[in-house]
């Protein structure tokens, strides 16, 4: 939490690099190769850029900052320096070689010595300071929260149905026809049909429209697999049915429909040891709201708070009425 919020302000300007990096194309002077260094640290690991001799980018801090743009990005949390090509790597190494250029003549111009600037770095310092204060309250909180394996074991145990690894439930196909002399004939046929495959090239082969609604459950519908809303008769007929596989007319309003209902599956969840680390971060984060709360609370008691709560009340004028809005003029419509 820390590291992350601290990127955002610190870094504000990795994200377009990022972006900017990864568009193929030439960036900076093209074909110009700037000479490097076979110099190491032992800490610092290889020098990677020198401006006009003095180091200014090595092997340990590129990556770091790498690693933290990456962090700040959520597109790609979990990514770090090492999966990057080294040709991607190459083009985020001359975008720091711009900064390092732009610092580098700052310096020599003493821009920390312009008032504008040190004024800017001043208000820049108090929010970073402020934001880290926040911090490190917070994480001291959050970092003393101790869960214990029986409230792990309760919140599993009470909570089962939210930790569904497979929903399970029936393969539903069907055909839609205008009249019920059209369905009752393909029905008819299509009894015959032991496999969702057979069912579906035969209606595919006729008049009505066939539908494919993938695997029906009393779950919501997983994104991308069960392709459109099941008619409700559907839904129901096909999660009652007995046995399987089962050819069947059904009517939803003005339409009729044959379906075919197959290959059961039983609701699967998640061992309680193959989730623990979620479930240890929920239960954590729902005691950090209450434990937060306790600790302003505490901090309220302790101090004394004075609210300038007139800033806050609507202006009034000399006859007592609520300062409004000043209403937007209308120019007279043409021809009034």
């Amino acid at each position: 939490m820390l590291k992350k919020t601290s990127v955002k302000l610190l870094k504000t300007g990795s994200l377009l690099m990022l972006t900017i990096t990864l568009i193929p194309g030439c960036f900076g002077p093209c074909g110009k190769k700037e000479s490097t260094s076979s110099t190491t640290d032992a800490k610092s690991g290889l020098v990677l850029v020198k401006i006009d001799n003095k180091p200014v980018i090595n092997e340990t801090e590129f990556n770091n900052n790498i690693n933290q743009m990456l962090q700040a990005n959520p597109y790609f949390k979990g990514a770090g320096a090492q999966s990057l090509p080294l040709s991607i790597k190459r083009k985020f190494l001359d975008e720091l070689i711009k900064q390092e250029l732009i610092i580098a003549d700052a310096t020599k111009n003493g821009l920390d010595q312009d008032a504008e600037f040190r004024k800017a770095l001043e208000d820049m310092q108090k929010l970073v300071k402020r934001s880290l204060t926040v911090q490190f309250f917070e994480k001291k909180i959050y970092d003393g929260i101790v869960v214990d394996d029986s409230e792990i074991a309760k919140h599993f145990e009470e909570n089962k149905e939210r930790y569904v690894k497979n929903a399970g439930g029936v393969l539903v196909g069907a055909v839609r026809f205008d009249t019920d002399r059209d369905a009752d004939a393909f029905l008819a046929k299509s009894k015959s049909t032991k496999t969702y495959a057979d069912f579906e090239k035969m209606a595919k082969d006729k008049s009505g429209q066939f539908r494919s609604f993938g695997r029906v459950n009393n779950q919501e519908a997983q994104r991308g697999y069960q392709f459109e809303s099941v008619p409700a008769p559907i839904k129901e007929a096909a999660l009652k049915a007995q046995s399987l596989p089962l050819v069947s007319k059904i009517k939803s309003g003005k339409d009729v429909w044959v379906m075919h209902v197959s290959d059961k599956q039983d609701t699967e969840v998640f061992e309680l040891s193959e989730i623990k680390p979620q479930i240890v971060n929920m239960i954590k984060n729902n005691k950090f709201k209450d434990q937060l709360d306790k600790a302003i609370s505490d901090l309220k008691a302790k101090m004394t708070i004075d609210v300038t709560e007139e800033f806050f009340k609507e202006k009034k004028d000399e006859q007592g009425n609520a300062g409004q809005e000043p209403k937007e003029a209308h120019s007279p419509a043409v021809g009034a």
